[in-house]
């Protein structure tokens, strides 16, 4: 809907993770450096966690282009699964066309698969996304696949994806023996206020756009508002992004971002607290006392409200005239 208006290709701030707009800073570069270490010259499990958000999934996928990595990707997206449903995705992933009545099954099958299709110079990756929703059971089945070998050289290394909620999993007493498995940890943080303008920019020129399209206080303000999470900071930039088509404007400044987060109020978290914009000293004054509002404060959601009633009442005296 806006692509046209502000000279857009594709859209910048979708919410599914998108290899072409990867986007790296500091932080996420050395992360990756580490992890790409660990995966391919470190026997053991790796663990990647952050909160919701954070972008462990791009980064777990662009892990899984590496040279010399065979990525096998799973994403949990169930409660509950139980052992058998897990064989069967794996399975699946593998490209073996069979089903599984047994763990002793299939990891004789998996051995043998990846014994014969496994070259010398590739490392197995499995990758388990919102690994958090793990049992004790499927966590056991998982480190006996990590053992597997063949003349004396692991088959497959285990990558774990999750959310924060996986350390305390794994910090169970039934799940030391898993976590004894883990050689290297990791944990994405949120982006600094730099970091992101920076990926804000990155977006904008990945979608065709080089010129600035917000301004230092827009960008301030999603920083503040979205806590420095990537996928937050897509949401209220493409909601803004929204707003700003609507009301013609050429550049998205903080007004149209502390519009936004009144209607993104619950995928924000924000509740009654300071995180809200603060009214001001006007908030003082009695209702005869306060100024009319002037035509540039009045919201953008006010102004499509007024629209849409001019045109029901025209319509209504279209048919009356009639």
């Amino acid at each position: 809907m806006y692509l046209a208006h502000f000279r857009l290709e594709k859209e910048p701030f979708a919410i599914s993770p998108d290899p072409d707009f990867f986007w790296m800073g500091a932080k996420q570069a050395a992360a990756f450096e580490r992890l790409r270490e660990d995966l391919l010259e470190r026997d053991g499990c790796v663990l990647l966690t952050g909160d919701i958000g954070t972008g462990k999934t791009l980064l777990a996928k662009r892990l899984a282009d590496l040279k010399g990595v065979a990525a096998v990707f799973t994403a949990l997206t169930g409660p509950e699964l139980n052992g058998l449903d897990f064989y069967h995705i794996l399975a699946a992933e593998l490209d073996i066309g069979r089903r599984f009545d047994s763990r002793e099954t299939l990891l004789a099958e998996v051995t043998r698969f990846l014994s014969q299709g496994l070259s010398a110079d590739q490392t197995v990756v499995l990758i388990i996304d919102e690994a958090q929703r793990l049992n004790r059971k499927i966590l056991t089945d998982i480190v006996a696949l990590s053992n597997l070998q063949r003349s004396g050289r692991k088959l497959m290394k285990i990558f774990f994806v999750g959310q924060l909620a996986l350390h305390d999993l794994l910090a169970r007493e039934e799940n030391r023996d898993v976590l004894q498995t883990i050689s290297a940890r990791h944990c994405l943080e949120p982006l600094t206020e730099e970091d992101t303008g920076s990926y804000i920019a990155h977006r904008l020129k990945v979608a065709g756009r080089e010129q600035p399209l917000f301004s230092a206080a827009a960008v301030r303000e999603i920083h503040v508002l979205s806590k420095g999470y990537p996928r937050l900071i897509n949401t209220l930039c493409d909601h803004a992004l929204l707003c700003g088509y609507g009301a013609n404007l050429a550049v998205i400044d903080d007004r149209v971002i502390k519009e936004c987060s009144v209607d993104l109020s619950v995928a924000l978290d924000l509740d009654d607290g300071a995180e809200k914009p603060h009214p001001g000293p006007a908030a003082a004054l009695s209702a005869d006392d306060r100024e009319p509002p002037k035509p540039a404060q009045r919201s953008w959601r006010s102004l499509f409200y007024i629209a849409a009633a001019v045109a029901t009442v025209g319509l209504a005296f279209y048919w009356i005239m009639r």
